[in-house]
């Protein structure tokens, strides 16, 4: 075996194997707002996948899994149905 193909080989085992090995985790940040009505509340942001936007956006939780984009106001829905 050549050293060449040898080492292609383990080159592209190696990428495919960092390919479909990712993890990916979902980043959540609790932002503390302050409103003149409200005193004190909490808003969770999470970064999500804009179908608008075609980006990763920050959505904020506007109910118990139903988020909104930060940039577009399009709501994903990630409530069990």
């Amino acid at each position: 075996m050549d050293w060449i193909s040898f080492s292609t080989g383990i080159l592209s085992a190696a990428m495919a194997f960092a390919l479909f090995s990712g993890s990916e985790k979902e980043d959540v940040e609790i932002d503390e707002e302050m409103d003149s009505a409200e005193c004190d509340y909490s808003v969770r942001h999470v970064t999500l996948s804009c179908q608008t936007c075609r980006k990763l956006k920050r959505h904020k939780e506007v109910s118990h899994n139903l988020f909104q984009c930060v940039k577009c106001k399009r709501h994903v829905d990630l409530r069990v149905s």
